[in-house]
């Protein structure tokens, strides 16, 4: 495809994406391998025969590694994130909800990472048109649902910050799940056009298959261009101008909360999980900044961009940092938290109790905090039959002693009639005796 001359722009043959999202990528919308990414380069730049040995052979195995930690590390860390919050009754409050919500948009995400490095690694992509339609929707889709849901999450912290009178009413269990809902909603329905136009195709090399968004032929260039900018305010430009609208209220508010407040605790309270917030969102921008900044200069100087060793380098590790964002909350949710910090460290135990210890301070909890909030523990599977045993017994012991006690209270119930009947027997037999004296005085 053709753009202003003989430039070329958006070339399914010109920068590989890697499998990834049509939307990462530099120069076109499909599933190349590294060698192809250096095709434009190696026509101008013949004579970097090692920069381009490096960038086909060697760098493709350095992304393979990085794509495999980000994969374990991110897989382990948000599945325990969803335990902690699911399984730990205290931290079940409105915020967690949507951290949840954020975990599985990325654990569904990093289970994707497979793909993309067998077709790093294999060059070409094996996993069919059916797969290539799903892996894109399904990549795509936890991309916009973590960016809604941090938008969701800042304005609650609005909400809870701002109006909290108002927000006693609002930030229930049931509203924050039906808004999650939405998010998955809405991002389903703004990544319609990947499903749509996403097949495999054969490269143009003749040498693999890739999955490719190919819009139509008489549009390919705009329309790409088009769906670079779509995604870029929809996924970045306008969810940030609403997170800093919503965060600059709740810093001026924050800062007007004075040392001698009754709700000190309360304050603390909201100030901690604001600061979570605050940070999950700050990574985020940070690790997208780079890559859209690079995006947007390669569309505004479409007519005289040239791929050069940096410029292909410094793509793929924008994007990884894209990627790796998919694994870094765990990490700010255990620095950040007492609350987390201390339910992962009660995950990796044996706990043999219900009550959680006091020490777990409850933020923003929708347990009041006179209620008698338990934890749900797992437990290793001798230790929980050997816990199970002592509640039967214990619960066995009490069906006896109640067994007993009515047991003794209905023996006296049985005793106290038998003396009823034995006083009325004998009433009867004092007033028979009295009525037979009556008559032989009569008679």
């Amino acid at each position: 495809m053709n753009f202003e001359g003989n430039l070329t722009l958006f070339n399914e043959d010109s920068l590989d994406s890697k499998s990834l999202p049509p939307w990462l990528l530099l120069f076109g919308n499909s599933t190349d391998n590294f060698t192809d990414d250096i095709d434009f380069y190696q026509n101008d730049t013949e004579r970097k025969r090692q920069s381009n040995e490096f960038l086909s052979h060697i760098f493709p195995l350095i992304m393979v590694a990085c794509y495999g930690l980000v994969f374990v590390a991110g897989i382990a860390g948000n599945c325990l994130v969803i335990y902690v919050v699911t399984m730990f009754s205290k931290m079940k409050t409105v915020t967690n909800m949507y951290v949840v919500n954020l975990a599985v948009a990325d654990v569904l995400f990093l289970m994707s990472m497979p793909f993309l490095m067998t077709t790093t690694i294999l060059k070409t992509w094996i996993f069919g048109y059916g797969m290539c339609k799903i892996y894109m929707i399904l990549v795509s889709i936890n991309y916009f649902t973590g960016i809604f849901t941090l938008t969701i999450m800042s304005a609650d912290r609005y909400m809870a910050v701002c109006h909290p009178v108002q927000s006693v009413s609002i930030r229930t269990p049931k509203l924050a799940f039906i808004l999650c809902l939405c998010i998955w909603i809405a991002s389903v329905l703004t990544m319609m056009p990947t499903f749509l136009y996403s097949k495999t195709v054969l490269k143009s090399n003749k040498k693999g298959i890739t999955c490719a968004i190919l819009w139509p032929s008489d549009k390919h260039t705009e329309g790409t261009k088009a769906f670079i900018l779509y995604c870029f305010f929809l996924s970045y430009a306008i969810p940030m101008v609403l997170i800093s609208f919503f965060y600059i209220m709740v810093i001026l508010r924050l800062s007007k909360l004075g040392p001698a407040n009754k709700q000190k605790e309360k304050k603390k309270s909201n100030r901690r999980v604001t600061k979570m917030v605050l940070a999950i969102i700050g990574v985020y921008m940070m690790c997208w900044l780079p890559y859209w900044t690079l995006q947007i200069i390669i569309i505004a100087k479409a007519s005289f961009w040239r791929p050069s060793f940096w410029g292909i380098t410094a793509f793929h590790l924008f994007t990884f940092l894209t990627l790796a964002n998919s694994m870094m909350n765990p990490f700010l949710y255990n620095f950040l938290s007492d609350n987390f910090r201390k339910s992962f460290s009660k995950a990796f135990k044996c706990v043999s109790k219900f009550e959680v210890s006091k020490s777990l301070t409850a933020e923003n909890s929708m347990c009041p905090r006179n209620n008698q909030c338990t934890e749900l523990t797992k437990f290793d599977e001798d230790e929980c039959q050997n816990y199970e045993m002592k509640v039967t017994k214990q619960q066995n012991t009490i069906v006896k002693v109640e067994n007993t006690f009515a047991q003794a209270e209905k023996e006296t119930n049985i005793e106290s009639e038998k003396s009823n009947v034995k006083q009325i027997v004998n009433d009867i037999e004092e007033t028979s005796g009295d009525k037979e004296i009556l008559q032989n005085s009569v008679l």
